[in-house]
């Protein structure tokens, strides 16, 4: 195992530095995430110049879900009260529009590949997921993605994310991959529907899915459903049959409510006191993910090495049965015709046959192993792409191809050991203490500070 110390990139030490202005405890939670990289990266399984802190995002996102006249895109722009609009009311944006601060009064424009080649962003590296849906498709990523600046003061260290509603798509699975992506990393998930298209049972198909991955979040209170009214719609919004719709489509909890444009009611005031909340949420949402990656270790990285390693060692077992079996069945046919065993068990004849035999037989085993490798390496590679993961599992495995891996009934990848699950045992420890200096910190805060609150008026 490598002993070398892992360095911090020059990114990760701005950011280092912005939390020690901003949270202790996210601070520290900074460098318990630089104690998980030196494990990774002792392993195999990051880079020198990877962290797994660029796993998470350490500032707020929002995603605001909804099609052009759900009222999605006015929301937005009378959120961040600019004035030149952060995007066109009406527009009909089929793409994931990411939205970041830049003092500049001048709006800028990046395209998708700039968003998927960088880790800052959530999107880092999505266009590999879509290439598994379908080959070819991470070279549309641009029509998929796209970013734009504004000089909002609200949105300074936030980032926000539009996302197509759920109107059928000639892209669905791809739109759906992203919009669920989305929705999993963020600390806010504004869902809006037109209330003047109140039967739900014609978005099923797209919908659904995404509402059942909601039930699995481990923060299902994010999710806010906006029931968005026109001016001048004069029909009330019957709340209980949305809720009923979206019941029946798997709905299991959320939050509602009823927005009317141009009236200022309890239910906008409550909308902006989450969005003013936004960096508890995202600093619980930081921890959170912290413990997760460290019990990702065992419970998704160890545990599918682990696997890939039993599975290449049963096949390369398997093809040496196969080829003493063919010679079990050869030496079975000499017999019959030639009287071949009695030649065999001459002592020097049968000394010459058991040396030539595993001479024979520990290079095949040693080559078959080896090919049986790579096809288990290529199988991780894409494993490691479905479940979305930062390290290597391949790199791992390939370490764990040593002689005695390939001779010996020996399971475990190279470098977990007890020292190991120890130190990682420690870190999570530290980590689930954070929590508490969390709460003293808010507890804190809200005690000593009063907020100033804004509204939005829609």
């Amino acid at each position: 195992m490598s002993t070398t110390e892992k360095s911090i990139s020059s990114s990760m030490h701005q950011l280092e530095q912005q939390l020690a202005d901003k949270n202790p405890a996210l601070l520290q939670a900074f460098r318990l995430y630089h104690e998980l990289d030196q494990v990774a990266y002792d392993l195999g399984l990051i880079g020198i110049d990877d962290s797994l802190a660029n796993k998470t995002s350490w500032s707020p996102i929002i995603t605001v879900i909804g099609d052009p006249f759900s009222g999605r895109n006015e929301f937005i722009n009378r959120y961040l009260d600019t004035a030149i609009p952060a995007i066109d009311a009406f527009a009909n944006h089929a793409q994931f529009t990411l939205l970041i601060h830049r003092p500049d009064d001048t709006p800028m424009s990046l395209p998708g590949t700039a968003v998927d080649g960088d880790p800052r962003f959530p999107f880092y590296h999505i266009s590999d997921r879509l290439e598994q849906i379908e080959k070819g498709e991470s070279r549309h990523i641009n029509s998929y993605l796209e970013l734009t600046t504004n000089n909002s003061s609200k949105l300074k260290d936030k980032t926000i994310v539009l996302a197509p509603g759920f109107s059928p798509n000639v892209k669905d699975k791809g739109v759906a991959l992203l919009r669920e992506h989305a929705a999993t990393l963020s600390d806010l998930v504004f869902v809006f529907l037109d209330a003047s298209k109140p039967n739900l049972e014609d978005f099923r198909t797209t919908l659904a899915p995404f509402l059942e991955m909601t039930s699995q979040s481990h923060n299902p209170g994010k999710f806010i459903y906006v029931i968005n009214q026109t001016q001048d719609s004069v029909n009330p919004v019957d709340l209980n049959s949305w809720k009923q719709q979206l019941t029946n489509l798997g709905l299991q909890s959320g939050q509602f409510f009823v927005l009317k444009q141009s009236t200022t009611t309890n239910n906008q005031l409550a909308i902006e006191q989450k969005l003013a909340n936004i960096d508890v949420e995202s600093a619980y949402r930081i921890l959170h993910t912290l413990e997760q990656h460290i019990n990702e270790f065992d419970s998704v990285i160890i545990h599918e090495v682990k696997k890939a390693i039993v599975l290449w060692k049963d096949r390369s077992h398997f093809t040496v049965i196969v080829v003493l079996s063919f010679i079990a069945m050869t030496l079975v046919a000499g017999e019959i015709q030639f009287g071949l065993v009695a030649v065999l068990l001459d002592p020097f004849v049968a000394s010459i046959f058991l040396f030539l035999l595993i001479v024979t037989m520990i290079p095949l085993h040693i080559y078959s192993s080896k090919i049986h490798a790579k096809f288990i390496s290529k199988k991780l590679e894409e494993r490691q792409v479905e479940l979305g993961l930062m390290e290597n599992m391949s790199a791992l495995f390939q370490r764990s191809l040593t002689f005695w891996h390939i001779l010996l009934p020996y399971e475990q990848p190279v470098g977990w050991n007890k020292d190991v699950q120890e130190t990682l045992d420690m870190i999570k420890t530290r980590a689930k203490g954070l929590v508490r200096s969390l709460n003293n910190t808010f507890n804190s805060s809200v005690s000593t500070n009063d907020k100033e609150e804004t509204f939005l008026n829609l």
